[in-house]
């Protein structure tokens, strides 16, 4: 739906052709709409502005660009935190069933922080629910030869809250902001 996209250095911008999608798609406000140009975003580098051409264009100049931009710092972020390692220790085991145990695990760093990063492209209130859905489960997790890796994990988890934390303060402070003006 969102497959073509053109760079217009010049002008500091990009521009989607959106045709193809439903008129209620060809917005930053759709989820799909939003996670494509978020992949877009992700190659390039000195975007000012999206234009999304449907059979009306509509352009995102710096606020939506400041919010994409965030929202893109924490995708990274969480592909860093997921590009960890896990760190099981389960002494009896032979190398392959403990990596068979880690690929099932739903805390394996990858899986978990990929799922995250997909949700928060996607929509911040699923995110919100997968996040606290993840940190509660975590909690409860008591699997011995797990302890370090999801001691880790806990770790980035709080990480993350802080940096989602200072993301939506920061949202809230703008869409104020903009509010008064």
């Amino acid at each position: 739906m969102f497959s073509h996209a053109e760079v217009e250095p010049s002008r500091a911008r990009l521009v989607v052709d959106c045709k193809e999608a439903p008129d209620s798609a060809a917005d930053l406000r759709d989820p799909t709409c939003r996670s494509a140009i978020l992949g877009r975003l992700e190659g390039e580098f000195g975007i000012e502005s999206v234009v999304l051409s449907h059979y009306v264009e509509k352009q995102y100049g710096v606020r939506s660009m400041d919010l994409l931009r965030q929202v893109l710092a924490l995708t990274r972020l969480m592909g860093q935190l997921g590009s960890r390692p896990p760190s099981p220790n389960f002494p009896g085991l032979s190398r392959r069933q403990v990596s068979s145990k880690c690929a099932a695990c739903p805390f394996h760093p990858k899986s978990l922080f990929e799922g995250l990063r997909n949700q928060l492209a996607r929509d911040f209130e699923s995110f919100r629910g997968a996040f606290e859905t993840a940190a509660r489960s975590l909690q409860r997790y008591r699997e011995e030869g797990c302890r370090d890796c999801t001691g880790t994990t806990t770790s980035d988890l709080l990480f993350l809250y802080r940096e989602v934390a200072a993301f939506a303060i920061a949202t809230r402070t703008s869409a104020t902001e903009e509010a008064g003006q």
